[in-house]
């Protein structure tokens, strides 16, 4: 029922983000809407991929395996507000609020996989499915996010003022 419910937010939430890309790409578009018509078939085989990939779900011990060995090829985003990532996030994660990740997506890196955080899982997935179907990204929904880093015993880190 859980990965019905995810399937169902992301679903939703994807909709919506077609709609914002395509308002906010509108005077880029050809008179035929071109480049709806790739989001929608990219938004598509996202969703039909869902099931097959596991719901792009990283579980946690795999995020923690992948830091302590070091995998350059990882990076980890937080979704969170700026204020919660600068009270404690993942030593070496980067920060882009769900709000900001479609303005700042060249940001993230494309030839990495990307672990995506945040307090919420919907917001986690949220963030994945703009990062696969606008962005080509590698995204991954880290079950549980930054609490559960913190429930296995992993230390969050404060921003430090310059």
């Amino acid at each position: 029922m859980k990965n019905a419910t995810l399937f169902v937010l992301v679903l939703l939430v994807l909709l919506a983000a077609v709609g914002a890309v395509q308002g906010a790409e509108a005077e880029d578009m050809s008179e035929d809407g071109d480049m709806a018509d790739d989001y929608m078939a990219k938004a598509d085989a996202f969703m039909m991929s869902l099931p097959d990939n596991g719901f792009y779900r990283m579980e946690m011990q795999d995020l923690i395996d992948a830091v302590d060995a070091g995998d350059e090829n990882l990076v980890i985003l937080d979704v969170r507000p700026a204020s919660l990532y600068d009270a404690g996030h993942i030593e070496g994660s980067m920060n882009i609020p769900d709000p900001e990740l479609v303005q700042k997506m060249d940001t993230v890196p494309t030839d990495k996989k990307v672990a995506v955080v945040c307090q919420l899982d919907t917001n986690s997935a949220y963030a994945v499915s703009i990062l696969r179907i606008f962005g080509d990204r590698d995204a991954w929904i880290v079950v549980g996010g930054v609490p559960a880093w913190v429930d296995a015993g992993r230390e969050l880190v404060p921003t430090e003022e310059m």
